[in-house]
């Protein structure tokens, strides 16, 4: 593709640089010395030597050189990254999922285990186990025989491997494990993380874990413990294999589940069952649900990337020329854009803008594992493993364009004088939100029109408001209220002091004879350049019919800094404090009166 080599920086790496042995999920970035400085971490795994058994360890690179290993218990199905806590400096937590446990690692150290729940076995296991150690070995074969019954999935650990061993082993096998319990845990198959909130830059992630019983799990950050828990169906045939997760627990979330028999199911926070949005004849071998437009993409082994809506429609096809091996989103926030990479067979790395290829690049091999983030001191670098297990970087330019061939445009839109994808309107959308586009596209177009009648119609808004108020105001201005629903209340006032301090008291009396006035509210406004309150506002008490209630403020005249006088602009037409007093609850004030304050004396 023209003009694609420009997007990417490649990364020149020595001839005796580490090599590692992973997949996608096996990888992570994280500022593990808390330096400002993310590192690289992955699983390393061992496959070459066949007399052993598989082992991993976990390796810790700066830039492109190892810095740290540890030896991993197992195999690992991922590995994560996330923060637990609000406390500076934050510090992350590394997970990693082992058969059924999860192991966190803080500073790259052992911090914490989590099991997953055991689920109950067959009553057949329980009983056949039940007779195993006390029974003699001539009647072990029958056991077996009804252990063979059950389903192998459905069995623990222990009796699947019994199951494996020779006639040999079987005795010593059985004497060991007696007495430990009979359970079928399960173990995870995929891992990843969920924002609490949004806001944060770095906020605490729960962990969501995919079993092979089909479970989907959500640990708190805290504690590790389990606050949710949903199945992909009722059917043991839904395993998971793959996972994708967007949103926030806070608020609202959506969990996307690939099973091996090439059905994706969804789960909400709201429903904790999955729903089949599609499934395919194919095993997939990518799923990713994209955060902006909420759809979901899919690579599959027949050579096909799939876009799906959250309701199963299928929204577009775009066939492969090679078997795809894994995918990856890449959010570009500064361009607001999301393009899926997908690495196939052969070394071809392809770029997607939905439907549109935008840019790619080819390996001398196939690149088995993905990885892009900030990685080092740069914020958008792609981090790809081959399969020989070398390490392959590339960093994005700061100038890039991730636009389609005009060819592509041409033929699936028939449009030639559209340049950019941005100008087409590639998914089905809701008649609502069409009207909504138009309208945001009208505005651009005439921005300096639409802010002129915007402030026009806040301005009428305004006036419309402030004449409301003053009519409101001149129509209450009484010392008796005039409103017949509630008791008749009268207001008097008295100025004490000669300034600039002055105390102003209000009397307010209830006339009826019998009702009782509650609720009431004394608010004072004055001119800010002459006067200043203290307390503008007082809730009274109730007030009882024949006893006067009084009430007091104290106004303080502003005075020159200067020569201590008064300003000029004081005169006797806005050398006036109002009195409202209002009902609460009500707009309208039941009194209304303006209290002239006197001369204030010179504060020398």
């Amino acid at each position: 593709m023209a003009g694609a080599p420009c997007n990417w920086l490649h990364v020149d790496t020595e001839e005796d640089s580490p090599r590692i042995t992973t997949l996608s999920s096996c990888m992570t970035l994280s500022d593990v010395q808390c330096d400002g400085y993310v590192r690289l971490l992955a699983a390393d795994i061992s496959l070459d030597d066949a007399d052993q058994e598989p082992s991993a360890k976990l390796k810790v690179f700066r830039g492109l050189k190892l810095k740290q290993e540890q030896p991993l218990p197992g195999i690992p199905t991922a590995i994560e990254s996330l923060y637990v806590d609000e406390t500076e400096p934050k510090t992350p937590v590394i997970a990693v999922a082992i058969a059924e446990s999860v192991l966190f690692y803080r500073h790259l150290k052992p911090y914490f285990k989590y099991t997953i729940p055991a689920q109950d076995s067959e009553d057949l296991e329980l009983e056949v186990w039940r007779k195993l150690p006390v029974m003699k070995a001539e009647t072990h074969p029958a056991l077996l025989d009804s252990l063979r019954q059950i389903d192998h999935s459905k069995l623990s650990r222990k009796s699947q491997r019994l199951l494996q061993m020779s006639e040999e082993e079987r005795q010593a096998f059985i004497h060991t494990h007696r007495d430990s319990p009979v359970g079928r845990g399960g173990s995870i198959v995929a891992m990843c993380c969920l924002k609490r909130v949004s806001s944060d830059a770095n906020p605490p992630s729960h962990l969501v874990l995919a079993t092979d019983t089909g479970h989907v799990l959500i640990l708190e950050p805290q504690g590790f413990n389990l606050v949710f828990e949903g199945r992909t169906n009722s059917e043991e045939t839904g395993v998971p294999s793959l996972i994708s997760v967007q949103g926030t627990y806070e608020t609202d979330f959506c969990i996307v589940v690939a099973t091996r028999n090439g059905g994706v199911y969804l789960l909400r926070k709201s429903h904790s069952e999955g729903q089949e949005v599609f499934k395919l004849g194919v095993p997939l071998t990518g799923l990713l649900l994209l955060p902006i437009d909420q759809t979901i993409i899919a690579s599959t082994m027949d050579n096909r990337y799939l876009c799906y809506s959250k309701r199963g429609k299928l929204l577009y096809q775009v066939p492969l020329p090679e078997l795809p091996v894994c995918i990856l989103p890449l959010p570009m926030t500064h361009l607001g854009l999301t393009i899926v990479a997908i690495a196939l067979r052969g070394g071809v790395v392809k770029f997607y803008l939905q439907r549109y290829q935008v840019d790619e690049f080819a390996l001398h091999e196939t690149a088995d594992a993905m990885l892009y983030g900030r990685m080092g001191m740069e914020d958008h670098v792609l981090t790809l493993v081959t399969q020989s297990g070398e390490i392959v970087v590339k960093i994005l330019r700061r100038v890039s364009r991730f636009d389609p061939k005009p060819g592509d445009l041409t033929g699936k839109r028939g449009d030639t004088n559209q340049r950019s994808i941005m100008d087409n309107s590639i998914l089905d959308k809701p008649k609502k939100s069409s009207i909504f586009v138009e309208q945001a596209a009208r505005e651009k177009q005439q921005a300096k029109a639409t802010y002129g009648s915007f402030q026009v119609e806040l301005w009428r808004v305004r006036h419309t408001a402030a004449r409301a108020t003053i009519d409101a105001i001149n129509s209450s201005e009484s010392t008796i209220s005039g409103d017949l629903t509630h008791a008749p209340v009268k207001l008097s006032a008295e100025v004490c002091g000669s300034g600039p301090a002055f105390r102003l008291y209000l009397t307010v009396q209830n006339l009826s004879s019998f009702k009782m006035a509650s609720n009431l509210v004394v608010l004072l406004h004055a001119d800010r350049r002459h006067y200043t309150i203290q307390q503008a506002m007082a809730r009274l008490p109730s007030v009882l019919p024949g006893v006067p209630l009084r009430v007091d403020f104290e106004v303080v005249a502003v005075l020159d800094p200067m020569d201590k006088l008064p300003p000029a602009s004081l005169n006797p037409d806005n050398s006036q404090i109002r009195v409202m007093l209002m009902k609460a609850g009500q707009a309208k004030p039941l009194i209304a009166a303006a209290v002239s304050m006197p001369q204030s004396e010179a504060a020398f």
